[in-house]
C-alpha cells in the first residue's frame, strides 16, 4: 500500500499533467488568435479535435471494423485503411464516448499520460534508479516537445508508453503474466508493442527463469496480433490489412537519410538515433537489462521507417533512455526545477506552434460529426 509520500507524488504528478493540459490548450478552448507572437491559424477546440490522427481514432472507437459503415466514405478513406489503427485506444474512447466522442479522446489521452508518468514514477523509485525520481518524473512530463504535444491531443502514444513502462516495471518485479498482459495490450495499441515478446523472452533467458509456463505465457503476446489480423480478415478480407497499409513506408535501414528534404531534419535524426544508442549501452552498464534490450530491439525497427514523423515513432524509447540519462541531470534540486521550467515553456511553446499547423480538413471533419450524428440513436 502506497505511503503518504507517495500519494503526495501522485497527486503532485496528476496536477502537473492536468495543470500543464489545460495550459497548452487554454488558446483553443478560448479561441485566441493571437498571442504574444503566435498567430494561431486554427483555434477553438475544433482545432485541437482536428489535429492528425484523432479523427482516426474516433472513426475506428465507432466503426470497430464494421464491414460496412457511413464513417469510412465521411473520413474520405476506404474501409481497410481503418486497420492500421489498432483497437485499444479506440475502444477506451468509445468507452468515454458519454463525454462526447472527441471531448472523450482527449480525456483519454490526459488520463493515459498521468497514468504513465505514475509507473515511470514507481519505476526509478522502486528501483533506486534516480536521484530525484518526483523532478526526473516531472521533467518526463515535458521532454521531448514532441511527447509533450502528443499527450495534449488525439493520440495513442500515452496509452502506448503506459503499457511498455507497466510490461518493463512488471517485468522487472518478476510478475510475469501482468507483463504478458501489458506487453499484449501495448501490441493491440501500437504495432511494435510486439516487440516487448523478445524482450521478455530474452529477459527470462538472461536470468534463467524461462520455463514452459512463461513461454507460454508470453506467447500471448503474438497471439494477441494474430487474433487482430483474424479480424481484419472477417472485416476486410484481408489477413495483412495492416501491413498494405503501411509498407510503403518501411525501407532499408537509414533510407530517409537519402530521401528527406530538409538537411536539419537529417542531422536532428542521425542525433536522436546516436542519443538512444547511447541511452540503451548506458542502461546495460548500470545493470538495467531490461529497458536496455527494450531500446535494442525497438530502435532497429525504426531505423527502416522512411517518414518524416519517425522522431514521433521514436517517443516510446524516450522513458528508458531519460533513465540511462539520469546520472547527467542537476543533483542540486534548484537547479532540475529550473531545468523543469525552461522545458515546460519550450514544450507549451511548441505545442501551441504545431497543433494549428497539421489539422485534417475541416469539411473532411465537418463530415465526420454530421455522420456521428446521423448515427446517434
Amino acid at each position: 500500500m502506497a505511503d503518504t509520500s507517495d500519494l503526495r507524488s501522485y497527486l503532485i504528478i496528476i496536477s502537473v499533467v492536468v495543470l500543464s493540459s489545460i495550459l497548452a490548450l487554454a488558446p483553443f478552448l478560448l479561441g485566441i488568435e493571437d498571442l504574444f507572437s503566435i498567430h494561431f491559424w486554427q483555434t477553438g477546440m475544433q482545432a485541437v479535435y482536428r489535429y492528425w490522427d484523432g479523427p482516426l481514432y474516433v472513426v475506428t472507437a465507432h466503426t470497430l471494423y464494421a464491414v460496412e459503415s457511413p464513417l469510412y466514405a465521411a473520413s474520405g478513406l476506404w474501409a481497410s485503411y481503418y486497420a492500421a489503427i489498432l483497437p485499444f485506444f479506440p475502444v477506451c474512447i468509445r468507452l468515454l464516448s458519454f463525454l462526447g466522442s472527441f471531448e472523450g479522446m482527449i480525456v483519454a489521452t490526459v488520463l493515459f499520460t498521468c497514468a504513465a508518468a505514475i509507473v515511470f514514477f514507481r519505476l526509478v523509485k522502486d528501483f533506486s534508479i534516480a536521484e530525484h525520481p518526483l523532478l526526473l518524473t516531472v521533467f518526463f512530463v515535458f521532454f521531448p516537445l514532441r511527447w509533450f504535444l502528443y499527450h495534449n491531443v488525439g493520440a495513442s502514444e500515452p496509452a502506448f508508453i503506459f503499457l511498455c513502462l507497466s510490461s518493463i516495471y512488471m517485468l522487472k518485479k518478476d510478475r510475469i503474466e501482468y507483463s504478458v498482459i501489458a506487453a499484449s495490450l501495448a501490441a493491440l495499441t501500437r504495432i511494435f508493442g510486439v516487440l516487448l515478446f523478445p524482450v521478455i523472452l530474452v529477459s527470462l533467458v538472461y536470468k534463467r527463469e524461462l520455463d514452459w509456463k512463461n513461454l507460454v505465457w508470453t506467447l500471448l503476446i503474438p497471439a494477441s496480433l494474430l487474433l487482430l489480423f483474424c479480424v481484419h480478415y472477417l472485416s476486410f478480407g484481408d489477413f495483412f490489412a495492416y501491413f498494405n497499409v503501411n509498407a510503403a513506408n518501411i525501407h532499408e535501414p537509414f533510407r530517409i537519410m537519402l530521401t528527406h528534404q530538409d538537411s536539419y531534419f537529417r542531422e536532428l535524426y542521425g542525433i536522436m538515433v546516436i542519443a538512444y544508442m547511447v541511452g540503451a549501452f548506458a542502461l546495460w552498464e548500470r545493470g538495467e537489462r531490461e529497458m536496455s534490450l527494450f531500446i535494442l530491439f525497438f530502435l532497429p525497427v525504426t531505423l527502416l521507417l522512411t517518414h518524416g514523423d519517425v522522431s514521433r515513432y521514436m517517443l516510446p524509447m524516450v522513458p528508458f533512455a531519460l533513465i540511462g540519462f539520469e546520472k547527467i541531470f542537476p543533483e542540486n534540486r534548484s537547479l532540475f526545477v529550473i531545468l523543469i521550467v525552461i522545458a515546460a515553456i519550450l514544450a507549451i511553446l511548441y505545442t501551441w506552434i504545431m497543433i494549428p499547423l497539421n489539422p485534417m480538413p475541416e469539411e473532411t471533419f465537418q463530415g465526420i460529426l454530421d455522420t456521428l450524428a446521423q448515427m446517434r440513436p
